[in-house]
């Protein structure tokens, strides 16, 4: 088994994008990756200072890191180990099943004078195997800056050939009355960028929303060609824009200042880019300082994803806090 003091976080170059499932060189956050003994891990990640879409929040919270974008580096860490360490073929697909992450109110998530240095300490709490073939795993990721701890992410996923990925898509198209080609649309209509803390309209991922005594409801806007959620050709819409849809439907609930602090995602189906899907959202809590809004995201009268996010309010926290 390596020793911890031998295995060191590095920060000169990005991985391979590959590794990570990025087009662009410039959305891959990892930099290094470090086996530490059976199952546990080293990996160093860089945020940058500026980010046309991470970085796009309104007042307060621009000065701060986003944690989705935090999240988004662990995910990338996430699928580089399997490549790496697991054997897994850099032509896989990968199916998530659950993405969470609980932020720390540190000073860590302020964005200074230089690039953001991370170390993420990755564990394997369990592996999905069917037979003896490893398909899946469990991975948690303790992610700190410097002396600050920031996140700590887990997730559940698996893997697949392109043939299988193939045939479970036409499958599930099929069931929906679906045929293999997308029927490619202009984006919908957009919730103004002020009432979701953007200030860019092209990072708007929601419909106008929707209030009623029940909650909020918006429809999620899915543009192909944005640089980041679409870094390369999709045939779903991905997780991490459901996330932000789920988030920017909970911030026209609660209130573009409050911070985003914790994030429990569930994935039950495929989300189609040629049928409308929608985001519904709920305060389930409304503690001292705190509010908990749970998001459905609903497509073909059925419920592909639970999003549950939780918030700080403004004054909870001194401006050093965690997480948004």
């Amino acid at each position: 088994m390596t020793s911890t003091a031998a295995v060191t976080a590095t920060y000169a170059s990005t991985i391979a994008r590959e590794l990570a499932h990025r087009c662009s060189v410039a959305e891959v956050f990892v930099t290094s990756l470090g086996a530490v003994g059976a199952d546990e891990f080293l990996v160093g990640a860089q945020l940058p200072r500026m980010h046309a879409y991470y970085g796009d929040h309104a007042g307060p919270l621009g000065a701060r890191y986003d944690p989705l974008l935090v999240m988004e580096a662990a995910r990338q860490a996430a699928i580089a180990l399997t490549h790496e360490f697991y054997g897994v073929p850099v032509e896989s697909a990968f199916i998530v099943r659950t993405f969470n992450g609980t932020g720390s109110e540190t000073a860590a998530w302020t964005v200074g004078d230089l690039p953001a240095d991370l170390v993420m300490k990755v564990t394997v709490p369990r592996k999905h195997r069917r037979g003896d073939r490893l398909h899946g795993l469990d991975m948690v990721l303790d992610i700190s800056r410097g002396e600050h701890h920031m996140l700590t992410v887990d997730g559940s996923f698996s893997w697949m050939t392109s043939a299988q990925w193939s045939a479970l898509r036409t499958g599930f198209r099929d069931g929906l009355g679906l045929g293999d080609h997308i029927a490619e649309s202009a984006p919908g209509p957009r919730a103004a960028a002020v009432e979701v803390g953007r200030e860019s309209p092209r990072n708007v991922v929601i419909g106008p929303p929707m209030s009623d005594g029940a909650g909020t409801r918006a429809a999620v806007v899915a543009d192909l060609s944005h640089p980041s959620l679409f870094d390369h050709r999709l045939d779903h819409v991905p997780g991490s824009l459901l996330i932000e849809a789920a988030r920017q439907t909970a911030l026209a609930t609660v209130g573009v200042a409050t911070r985003l602090v914790c994030v429990a995602s569930t994935f039950d189906a495929f989300v189609e880019l040629d049928l409308p899907a929608e985001c519904r959202a709920e305060i389930t809590d409304s503690g001292l300082g705190a509010k908990v809004v749970r998001c459905e995201i609903h497509q073909a009268d059925a419920v592909a994803a639970r999003i549950d996010l939780e918030f700080a309010e403004p004054d909870a926290a001194a401006a050093t806090g965690a997480a948004g």
